[in-house]
Parts: structure tokens; C-alpha cells; sequence
């Protein structure tokens, strides 16, 4: 049986994690701060503490965990205070990145952004891809324990607490136009089911290093529109002056999982599940 901690396990795909962990037999442990329900079944216990309190991270690195999965790294301190405690307390340590450690582009590689290449701030005030892309530099300079991290792309599902989905499902159920600059612009997604596993499988597998991942197959913003107005019998309005919306991207933004491929890893096809969601969230 593992010793699983998972940082980020109360909601959204990190819940699912939890799940999955805990009905293959590991024994998963949850931190949280009190603020979200954590999952209830066998395997499943919760620890209260503060991600970002050095006190909660030294408390924890008493034990030793064969993985440590890390959702809610948002900066290289956050980072710190993960390698200073754990030390050589962990077997693996997985830490979910992001796509947006990338510049926009088409069939990004995790070449494109290499971290040991990059330079990591402490003390600096961080948006969100530049504090992941810190993140990761900086475990990948300074942990003394193996390191995988997992890039992903806009996650999609019945349980997404973003609304971000919703927000264009709203839209087009009340006949509002939308705004996307570029409605041809093609995007990756993937399911919070099949980030879970994924975040599952490299847990698992003797891999190390980045990782992208997303579903098969990508699709053009206007295209996931008009499958909106379809489930919903409505027109779509597109517009392409005024305030961007959720999703909107002025260039073509997916990355390539042929690595992820290579070393094993299935992914399930984008048309295979996207309606669903969409179905999902319109009943929700």
C-alpha cells in the first residue's frame, strides 16, 4: 500500500485523484484547510493546515510518502517550502503545471519551455503562468527528490468550480452575443476524469521530468460554440470587438502529448466526451 499526500484534494480533478487513489488501495491523505468537503471513503483521511505555512509543511514531512501530488503550487516560494520540508521524505513528487507556461502557439512541446533554463524569483509578484513556470524551475533546480510535473490545458467537466464553460452556455441560452477576436482559433481541453488519471498514471509510472497532456483532437472556438447553441436549440452570436471572453485566444493554443504517448500513456479522444460535458453543465 502507498503512502499517497495530496495537496488540492477537495475539489475538481483533485478530488477525483483522491477517488481513484483510494479505491486502487492507497492510502491517501488530504490537506486542507477546513474551507471544502474533503471526499468520504475508505482509504480517504484529512489533515487541516495552510499549503503556504512553513509549520504545515515541516508537521508533514515527518512521514514519509511514496508520492506527493501537488495542485496548488502557484509560485517558486510555495515551491521552497515544498523541497526545504520534504526533503528526502518522498518518493515522487508530481506538480500540476499548467499549458500556460507556454507562449500561444500550435503543437507546443515541452522542449518549449525548458525550466532549467529558466530563472526563479522569491520574493516577486507572479501571474499565473510566469509563478508555474517559477514553480517549476525552481523544483527542478533545488529538490532532492525526483520530479514530474503535469501541464494542462483548460479542464472541462460537470464539476468545474472555474464556470468558465458556463459562463458560454449562459450566453447563448439568454441569445447574448459572445466575444471571440478569433473564433477559428483552435484549443486542446481535457476532462477532469482524464486528468485524474493521467496525474494517477505518472504518480505510478517511472517517469520524471514535464509533461503535457490533453485529449486527442483539438477544436476551434467557434466550432465548441456552435455545439453549445446545438444542445440548446439557440442561435450563436459571435462578435469580435469588446472584452474577451473566458476562453478567447488570438492564435491557435494546443500542445502536443506525443511524449506522454511514447512513454505509455492512452488518451481518450476529445469527441468522445466534449458533448457530454456540454450536456452536463447545461443541466447543472
Amino acid at each position: 500500500m502507498r503512502k499517497v499526500l495530496i495537496f488540492g484534494g477537495s475539489r475538481y480533478f483533485g478530488k477525483r485523484l483522491a477517488l481513484r487513489l483510494a479505491e486502487a488501495g492507497d492510502d491517501v491523505t488530504i490537506v486542507t484547510r477546513g474551507q471544502l468537503q474533503v471526499p468520504e471513503a475508505e482509504g480517504i483521511r484529512s489533515i487541516k493546515g495552510d499549503r503556504q505555512s512553513v509549520a504545515t509543511m515541516k508537521d508533514l514531512s515527518r512521514d514519509h510518502y511514496d508520492v506527493v501530488y501537488d495542485n496548488i503550487c502557484f509560485n517558486p516560494y510555495q515551491a521552497k517550502i515544498a523541497s526545504d520540508a520534504f526533503m528526502d521524505q518522498v518518493g515522487k513528487y508530481v506538480l500540476t503545471s499548467t499549458m500556460s507556461v507556454y507562449a500561444p502557439g500550435a503543437d507546443l512541446k515541452e522542449s518549449d519551455f525548458n525550466p532549467l533554463h529558466h530563472d526563479y524569483h522569491l520574493e516577486s509578484e507572479h501571474d499565473y503562468g510566469q509563478g508555474k513556470r517559477e514553480a517549476e524551475s525552481y523544483f527542478f533546480h533545488r529538490a532532492s527528490f525526483p520530479v514530474a510535473t503535469v501541464r494542462l490545458p483548460i479542464v472541462l467537466g460537470p464539476d468545474d468550480y472555474t464556470d468558465r464553460l458556463k459562463f458560454y452556455i449562459d450566453a447563448v441560452r439568454r441569445e447574448e452575443p459572445v466575444v471571440l477576436h478569433h473564433p477559428e482559433a483552435k484549443m486542446g481541453f481535457i476532462s477532469s476524469f482524464e486528468a485524474a488519471a493521467f496525474l494517477e498514471w505518472v504518480g505510478r509510472a517511472n517517469v520524471s521530468g514535464p509533461f503535457n497532456a490533453a485529449s486527442e483532437g483539438i477544436i476551434s472556438l467557434g466550432a465548441l460554440m456552435e455545439r453549445i447553441g446545438h444542445h440548446l436549440n439557440k442561435p450563436v452570436q459571435i462578435i469580435k470587438d469588446g472584452e474577451s471572453s473566458p476562453y478567447d485566444t488570438d492564435v491557435d493554443y494546443y500542445m502536443s502529448i506525443a511524449e506522454a504517448k511514447k512513454a505509455g500513456f492512452v488518451f481518450t479522444q476529445l469527441d468522445d466526451w466534449i458533448d457530454r460535458v456540454i450536456m452536463q453543465t447545461i443541466r447543472k
